[in-house]
């Protein structure tokens, strides 16, 4: 569905809610270990009306199903809704009964956010239509408890970037305080291009918890030297050597990956200032072999999708993008070459896989909003 057909599919409801997906320019995992990321929302999106009641019904207009209070029957999407209303019960509000369509632009499973747009969304819509004025910092974070209570250990970048995304810039998030800055990411006549696997997964089901558990654990050994460290970020990439005897072979690589990624993100910021193609360029593939051979989250399809990248000459970097075990990869390109490219680049993974990846611009866009 278009926009257009997703507002229209919506519309008649009391309110309409934009809720954005996002991509992440560069700093992977890095946001559960309070690092650096660099997030920015996009123009695909989770649409959400919703319309005071007698009864909640909670209906997903693009698979035909639906969930009322006194249903037994649990579709996958209900937990990232149900998340947002457990919490809001915790918190000892009521909740007036409601009707609620959605729809969306936005894949699922492709490392878009897209579930963290319907938590945000949903928290959105209902404070809009109930007037209970929490403030963005607030729904910021109840919406990462909300999606947390689906069994993800994430951190705050996606509902950070969703709530207070901004056109053509991205978000230089510090983690550890949850403060940002805007940073403009417009390149002249660059492109981003999202390159789909179609590898659907829930970071969930994947070794995605274990990264987390992982680095939790990492700290917790390195306390025992560091009192006051709080997180793997709190280190540097100079002080490494001084701690890696402390930690197992794939320990040390985790913890290198992150604080490597973080000095990544700083570069990168000042490579969009600068419209530094050349450094950008080799940030996103350093940042992909990272990911690929230390933090090992990635996949046989998306490494397929990279190292085509890498042997194009009209590619200017890439990298996977998202939890990984799947989801996408991220292209800076000149826009002229975005169809030729494309063609390459969906031949080529046909061949080698025999399905086509579903190739789209991620245009930089505005965060939530009523539409």
């Amino acid at each position: 569905m278009t926009e257009k057909q997703c507002i229209e599919a919506v519309g008649h409801h009391e309110i309409v809610v934009k809720s954005p997906g996002r991509i992440n320019l560069i700093g992977e995992h890095t946001d559960y270990n309070q690092g650096l990321c660099l997030p920015a929302a996009i123009d695909r999106a989770v649409f959400i009306g919703l319309s005071k009641s007698e009864t909640t019904q909670i209906n997903a207009l693009d698979v035909h199903n639906s969930w009322d209070a006194s249903s037994l029957v649990k579709p996958d999407w209900l937990v990232y809704f149900k998340g947002v209303l457990d919490l809001l019960k915790q918190r000892g509000i009521h909740i007036p009964p409601f009707t609620l369509d959605f729809t969306s632009t936005l894949p699922s499973g492709a490392g878009l956010s897209s579930s963290s747009a319907i938590c945000c969304g949903f928290l959105y819509g209902l404070n809009e239509l109930f007037n209970w004025n929490f403030s963005t910092t607030e729904m910021t974070q109840m919406s990462v408890r909300a999606e947390q209570a689906s069994g993800l250990m994430g951190g705050m970048m996606d509902q950070i970037s969703i709530f207070n995304g901004k056109k053509d810039h991205a978000l230089l998030i510090h983690c550890d305080t949850w403060e940002f800055e805007y940073i403009n990411a417009q390149l002249n006549d660059m492109v981003w291009l999202i390159v789909d696997t179609k590898v659907k997964h829930k970071l969930v089901d994947t070794d995605y918890n274990s990264r987390s558990s992982a680095c939790a654990a990492i700290t917790s050994k390195l306390q025992k030297l560091i009192p006051n460290l709080k997180a793997i970020s709190g280190l540097n990439v100079d002080q490494i050597s001084n701690y890696l005897p402390q930690l197992t072979p794939t320990e040390q690589e985790y913890l290198s990956y992150v604080l490597e990624e973080n000095e990544r993100v700083k570069s990168f910021a000042l490579g969009l200032k600068d419209h530094n193609i050349h450094d950008l360029s080799s940030l996103l593939f350093s940042g992909h072999e990272g990911l690929r051979y230390k933090y090992s989250v990635s996949c046989p399809e998306l490494d397929f999708l990279i190292d085509f990248a890498k042997s194009n000459p009209i590619n200017h970097g890439a990298r996977m993008m998202g939890g990984g075990f799947g989801g996408s990869t991220l292209h800076l390109l000149q826009s002229s070459d975005v169809q030729k490219y494309s063609n390459e680049i969906g031949k080529a993974y046909y061949d080698q896989f025999g399905f086509l990846p579903d190739i789209f611009e991620a245009v930089i866009d505005d965060g939530i909003h009523l539409v």
